[in-house]
C-alpha cells in the first residue's frame, strides 16, 4: 500500500468560493499571439471562471 502526498490548496476561485491546487486550474490555451503559440491561465474547474486568486501564506494564521 502507498502513500499519496497531500495536496496543496494554492489557489481560490472568488466566483464560486471553491479552493483548488495549482495543476488543478493551470490550463494552456493556444495564443497565436505569443512566442511559444500557447499561454497558461488559470481557470477554476468547477465554474470555468477566469477569476481565480493565488493563497498567500500569513505569519499570524490562527
Amino acid at each position: 500500500m502507498s502513500t499519496l502526498a497531500p495536496v496543496s490548496i494554492t489557489h481560490w476561485c472568488r466566483n464560486c468560493n471553491a479552493h483548488h491546487a495549482l495543476q488543478q486550474v493551470r490550463r494552456c490555451v493556444p495564443a497565436p499571439t505569443s512566442l511559444n503559440g500557447e499561454v497558461d491561465v488559470l481557470i477554476c474547474p468547477s465554474c470555468n471562471s477566469y477569476d481565480i486568486e493565488e493563497l498567500q501564506e500569513v505569519s499570524d494564521a490562527q
